[in-house]
């Protein structure tokens, strides 16, 4: 009997492991939850692969997921709906992935995919593994500490960083103003070029942007985040000393809000009051709720609204330029559209919009774009319709999920999570904590390992700001409470928000939305509930582990092995250029194309090597050499108008050193396809006809000329006019200062195009 009682208990062992990794995982997820807030680019930034670790982890976390699904057969799985349909969706976007493998930009479509996989990867771990009221309050309140941190620095940095770099900015010498600009890279630095008016013109604007690309994707992250602690600021729990509790959370909802309205973003803030008005619509008896939410929310927005005019950093255009915003919306969205319908099926791809939307662009649109500023035309776009139709049912299964919730009884419920908790235990909540302040460092680290986006005093703010958050959260998530229904409501803010601001694809904002869909859809879960964890067999267990595994040895393949290693050297390239080693640096450009394939960022970095080598000799060799490379570049992505905008520039300038026809004929090439490109350009049709000068068809140059000046009569954009435009607007290395024959220092372009006509005229 000794021995007996003194050896270990098999259950009790197997008890324990359960725990440990149900608790690792947990914890696991939270922080990486966390990071997200700071790994944070936008659409482009996705598609050069940015997100790769972000991606890998969760893959990692995924697996080991899978791994616990096969050693304790015991844990039960949650079914729902919109996993499966979400899952379905990522499936289907494979089919607009691989039609970029020619023509397209395959390398940008594969790592834009990946993320698509990692927030399905994310939402389902949400589903499995956050079971309880407390964890679900845990998550919550790391996340809104992270959004205070976030919002403490966009304060400073709109009251008092931006302001003081304005002032170094506008104070400088000319010299020192062009300095400033190069570093930010923008080679053209004349006084009116665009890219240094849109320079001078963000600085002068106060919008905070933080970790973010964008202000309103920092908008897009506080935005359901302030609905919610809003709504619970008015509901805290039974439990709780309430009218502390509320002072605390009133703390928290006036930084978030003030960083909200510093960010100047209608559609952020529409979309909080919209949420609010349909929560009343839908749900009868919250309207009263409803109604208190809108009275606390009209004394804090009108109180941070007046701080933000005696700070000087709001105005009357706020408004007045509602309407201005919102005819940019418009714009996008009918070149959006007519993109849609000819790619009504498959899409353009994944990251592929912007090369995409300067086909469809209108001549009097602004800019650019990278994304329809839309979610749905973004998916329809990408994917096509049945992927947008599969992702719209995904939303309305997890409505009508929260809607069998909703009418639960609560009593059961109660019982329910009362019996689980003592089933499969938890994290405890400073666990929690110290889950969120290390989700933190990893996004604040891996972001200065890799692209260095975030500046190093956020390392000094967050932490401490986050710790007090949480210390003042404590008491509501200990004993507080947190509603379904404000949960949805929160979702909801975001889904509106996204209908006019975009983002569906910025890991930041995007995983925000998840997140909540997913605590909304498990806090709680009624053991009635035909949803209710199931046991599955073994068979099912062995595919959901091959299938994770698979998933994660693929993206390390595909997506993060030849990302990093070419971006590594990349990097050495660039080094090597910078102490004048050539040679060096065409051995780590050749790693990089060895390295990724399909990445076209190496490709044209060994083509420009190689045209500089040119400009005092152009061998046969070498040019041959050379337009290998430009081929095999343009061929990674046939769409892209800014590479051959590059080469028809390189080309005519060594068509101007060395007089051969043959490089005349290629830069003719590309400016003939850019206008095939963008057609409303009349920038790049002023070109043209410089190009069609030079060879002589003085014809076809008339029409050109034509075109670019009714295309630049209906411009209304002062600095896209073809007067602040010059032929040559790039700077390269050994050609600096090389003018065009015709061209006079400061030229514009337009008076290029009168030069070339009175010569013709003459002739």
């Amino acid at each position: 009997m000794t021995a007996q009682g003194s050896g270990s208990n098999p259950s009790t062992d197997l008890a324990r492991h359960q725990s440990l990794w149900g608790k690792a995982l947990q914890w696991t997820l939270i922080a990486l939850l966390v990071s997200t807030a700071f790994l944070t680019g936008d659409g482009p930034a996705v598609a050069q692969g940015m997100s790769s670790w972000l991606i890998m982890c969760y893959l990692l976390v995924g697996c080991a997921w899978g791994i616990y699904q096969w050693l304790f057969p015991t844990v039960g799985f949650y079914r729902q709906w919109p996993t499966f349909l979400f899952s379905l969706a990522v499936v289907l976007m494979l089919i607009s992935v691989f039609k970029n493998l020619e023509g397209g930009d395959f390398r940008a479509s594969l790592n834009s995919w990946w993320l698509w996989v990692a927030l399905a990867v994310g939402f389902t771990l949400i589903l499995q593994l956050c079971r309880t009221q407390r964890l679900a309050r845990g998550v919550v309140a790391v996340m809104t500490a992270v959004a205070v941190s976030i919002s403490c620095i966009g304060i400073y940095d709109s009251l008092v960083r931006i302001p003081v770099f304005r002032g170094e900015y506008f104070s400088a010498s000319a010299q020192e103003r062009i300095e400033i600009l190069q570093m930010a890279g923008i080679s053209d630095v004349r006084v009116g070029a665009p890219g240094r008016y849109h320079f001078e013109s963000r600085i002068q604007s106060p919008e905070p942007h933080v970790t973010f690309a964008l202000t309103n994707s920092l908008a897009g992250f506080l935005a359901p985040w302030f609905t919610l602690m809003l709504l619970t600021l008015l509901n805290p729990g039974r439990k709780v000393s309430v009218n502390h509790v509320r002072l605390k959370l009133l703390v928290c909802i006036g930084l978030i809000a003030f960083c909200l309205i510093l960010t100047k973003s209608r559609s952020a803030c529409c979309a909080v009051v919209l949420s609010l008005l349909s929560a009343g619509l839908w749900l009868k008896s919250y309207r009263s709720v409803v109604l208190r939410a809108g009275l606390v929310l009209g004394v804090i927005g009108g109180f941070v609204f007046v701080l933000g005019l005696v700070t000087h950093r709001l105005d009357t255009k706020i408004v007045t330029e509602a309407l201005k915003s919102l005819s940019f919306r418009m714009e996008y969205w009918e070149s959006s559209m007519s993109m849609a319908w000819d790619n009504l099926w498959t899409g353009v791809g994944p990251g592929n919009f912007r090369d995409n939307y300067t086909l469809y662009k209108q001549a009097a649109a602004s800019e650019s774009i990278a994304d329809p500023h839309n979610w749905p035309l973004e998916v329809l776009t990408s994917f096509g319709l049945p992927v947008l139709l599969l992702m719209v049912s995904v939303f309305v299964a997890g409505f009508r999920q929260y809607h069998v919730l909703a009418q639960a009884n609560p009593e059961i419920e109660e019982k329910f999570t009362r019996r689980r908790t003592i089933l499969i235990p938890d994290l405890s909540l400073n666990q929690v904590y110290l889950a969120g302040g290390f989700g933190c460092l990893i996004g604040l680290l891996v972001d200065q390992l890799t692209y260095a986006l975030i500046p190093l005093f956020v390392f000094y703010v967050v932490l401490p700001a986050f710790a007090i958050v949480i210390f003042l959260l404590q008491d509501w998530i200990e004993r507080g409470e947190l509603n379904r229904h404000h949960l949805m409501v929160a979702f909801v803010c975001w889904l509106l928000n996204l209908m006019v601001a975009g983002g569906i694809s910025y890991p930041g904002v995007a995983f925000t939305g998840w997140i909540l869909l997913g605590l909304a859809l498990r806090v709680n879960l009624p053991a009635e509930s035909p949803s209710a964890q199931v046991l599955v067999s073994k068979t099912q267990r062995r595919t959901k582990l091959i299938i994770m595994a698979g998933l994660l040895l693929l993206a390390y393949f595909t997506t993060h092995r030849p990302v990093t290693l070419s971006e590594r050297h990349l990097l050495n390239a660039r080094f090597q250029l910078s102490q004048n080693q050539t040679t060096n640096a065409l051995e780590h450009l050749r790693d990089a194309i060895d390295a990724d394939p399909y990445g076209t960022e190496a490709y044209i970095q060994y083509a420009n090597i190689l045209f500089m080598q040119m400009r005092k000799n152009i061998d046969a060799q070498l040019w041959e050499q050379y337009q290998t490379l430009v081929s095999q570049a343009l061929a990674l992505n046939a769409k892209s108008q800014a590479a051959y905008e590059l080469f028809s520039q390189q080309a005519l300038l060594l068509y101007l050193e060395h007089q051969q026809p043959e490089v005349l004929r290629k830069a003719m090439e590309y400016s003939m396809r850019q206008t095939e490109l963008y057609p409303e350009s009349a920038y790049l049709w002023a070109r043209l006809a410089i190009f069609q000068y030079y060879t002589g068809q003085l014809s076809e140059m008339n029409v050109s000329i034509e075109n670019a000046l009714r295309l630049d009569k209906d411009n209304p954009h002062l600095e896209f006019k073809l007067s602040n435009r010059r032929f040559s607007e790039s700077e390269f290395a050994g050609w600096k200062g090389r003018q065009i024959y015709f061209e006079k220092a400061g030229e514009s372009i337009e008076q290029s195009l009168q030069y070339v006509r009175n010569r013709t005229k003459q002739q």
